[in-house]
């Protein structure tokens, strides 16, 4: 109930500023416009290229793009500022975690961003109806459901982790421009990964950024031959992640200071 509370004044205090967030997504929804555009241009007059046809990157890049006011968002630098700030000392001693409590706020934010960007993705569909059809999402809709819980938790965690390196560096931002560099190139941000060289498939596979954003989005598309298995390794992901973070937190608290808040 408590982080309830937390996400509800989050949730009215977004809703304060639509217009900044309007022009934010105006300004996201280009990056999907140009891959889209870009790849219409590689396809030339081929039908498709690696099991891609003109409907599946319209789908792809738009649902990777929506996907991130569900998996992503930032909250490692709010979380690495209180702990800089010192902020963190009311959290030991209120009944707030601060990750937790950082995790709601950028939940209220995704659920008012997602909520304004659905109707301009539709009217982007609309326009681009003519490539495609029902039959491109073939994936079942619970293992896309799960994939993508399974994503955001695994993504929340990372954050948790950046932000906890606080404890030890002054500032994280590199150590945050590095894991959404590595998202961008091994989590098919960029790209399908089936399309990447094979050296850049094969690493993927051992690294947990292909399952926060790309998996789903293939689930979806059935371009994951094996989804259940898929949907697997998430969850092993997530176990060892949240240990990390454990780990990651448990020193960070002996090694703090408590200097300011």
């Amino acid at each position: 109930m408590k982080y309830w509370q937390t996400f509800l004044l989050s949730l009215s205090i977004h809703f304060q500023y639509r217009a900044n967030l309007v022009l934010w997504l105006v300004v996201g929804t280009i990056q999907p416009m140009v891959m889209i555009i870009m790849w219409f241009a590689i396809l030339g007059d081929r039908t498709e290229v690696g099991g891609y046809a003109r409907g599946d990157f319209i789908v792809y890049f738009l649902f990777m793009t929506l996907g991130w006011y569900i998996v992503g968002g930032s909250f490692s630098r709010e979380i690495g500022r209180a702990i800089r700030n010192g902020d963190l000392n009311k959290y030991l001693l209120q009944p707030y975690h601060l990750v937790l409590k950082c995790f709601f706020r950028e939940l209220a934010w995704k659920a008012v961003s997602l909520a304004m960007s659905l109707p301009l993705f539709l009217g982007v569909l609309y326009l681009l109806r003519g490539y495609l059809s029902w039959q491109m999402f073939t994936g079942p809709w619970w293992q896309v459901a799960l994939s993508l819980l399974l994503g955001s938790i695994l993504f929340a965690l990372m954050e948790a982790i950046i932000g906890s390196l606080a404890f030890w560096v002054t500032e994280i931002w590199p150590f945050a421009e590095m894991n959404e560099m590595l998202l961008n190139f091994f989590g098919g941000v960029l790209a399908p990964i089936s399309l990447l060289p094979m050296v850049v498939q094969k690493m993927s596979v051992y690294t947990p950024f292909r399952y926060i954003f790309y998996e789903p989005v293939a689930i979806a598309l059935g371009k994951e031959g094996e989804p259940v298995k898929a949907i697997l390794i998430q969850v092993l992901y997530i176990v060892v992640v949240y240990v990390v973070y454990k780990l990651v937190w448990k020193q960070g608290l002996h090694k703090y200071e408590g200097n300011g808040g």
